[in-house]
């Protein structure tokens, strides 16, 4: 059975993509976990929730007393009646994640950081029930929530929203001259600790970087394949033509030369002629240099010449 060509390049390979892959561990290793005091934790952020739950009630309705006595109507006067208390609680909820409750929170616990927030939850479910799934319930039941990245500071924020709340009812109702009977009651049923809320999975930033230094080091071994399979194919240079193209320069060169020699040896040969001749007292012209111009002889046999050529 045939290889797939992928598999013969990359086990042509495996040393280099050995290699990333210890690489691969090390860079995620390092990209999800920190060493922090001389312990290895994650760099995942952690976030933690904290919440107070507060009941909302009324004198009126009392929470253990099973029925409600009648009251006398004076004429012309209609009965008094009672405010939903569940739908209350979700203005309330308002109330808790407002500015003025923030603002007393801050002065008791400092400035809260961008992660940290203090918001409100009307419940729907029973008391182990998760809110982030509602229920069908509408109790006037409140959570005061704190959330921070610190557990201890999640609960102190819980705890100080749930007294500026308190304080914030209590004032308004005091501005109002409202009697006794006619006030909203708060009581805390129970002070929860702080609890790790959602947080980014740790594994996630592990596993991205080692699988990509992965992608790197295959397609650098793709890329090595390509271009040793380059140099294979590459034609090699022909050793004659090379020698050839050489021996014409040379041939070119020498003939060359053996043309100025001649040339130099007729014009000496023409002067020295020359000189003969006047010795002798002989009216004998000099040869006629390679510059002179032709006799009317030559110059009707050059173009013979010029075509025997």
């Amino acid at each position: 059975m045939d290889v797939p060509k992928y598999l013969e390049v990359l086990w042509n390979h495996r040393r280099l993509l050995v290699a990333g892959f210890a690489v691969a561990v090390l860079a995620g290793l390092l990209a999800g976990f920190t060493v922090q005091d001389g312990r290895i934790v994650s760099r995942a952020v952690h976030s933690y929730a904290a919440s107070t739950t507060v009941l909302v009630s009324s004198p009126n309705q009392p929470l253990y007393q099973a029925e409600v006595p009648g009251q006398t109507i004076t004429q012309g006067q209609s009965a008094p009646t009672e405010r939903d208390l569940s739908q209350s609680a979700v203005v309330y909820a308002y109330i808790v994640a407002g500015a003025q409750v923030r603002s007393e929170v801050e002065a008791t616990v400092g400035d809260l950081a961008p992660d940290e927030q203090i918001t409100g939850i009307r419940r729907t479910t029973q008391p182990g029930g998760d809110e982030k799934f509602p229920g069908r319930l509408a109790l006037p039941i409140l959570d005061v929530v704190g959330v921070s990245s610190d557990p201890g500071r999640a609960e102190a924020i819980s705890a100080a929203a749930t007294t500026a709340f308190v304080a914030e009812v209590t004032r308004e109702q005091d501005a109002a001259a409202m009697p006794k009977e006619q006030r909203v009651e708060l009581t805390t049923l129970n002070v929860g600790s702080a609890a790790e809320a959602d947080s980014s999975n740790p594994a996630i930033p592990v596993v991205v970087t080692a699988l990509g230094v992965i992608l790197v080091f295959v397609a650098l071994a793709f890329m090595l394949e390509n271009a040793r399979q380059r140099r294979v194919a590459a034609p090699a240079p022909e050793p004659g033509r090379r020698t050839r193209a050489r021996g014409g320069r040379r041939r070119r060169q020498g003939a060359g030369d053996d043309g100025a020699g001649v040339d130099g040896a007729g014009v000496d040969g023409a002067v020295v002629g020359g000189e003969q001749d006047a010795e002798g007292g002989q009216e004998t012209a000099p040869l006629a240099g390679p510059h002179d111009a032709p006799s009317e002889v030559d110059a009707d046999r050059v173009p013979a010449v010029a075509g025997e050529r």
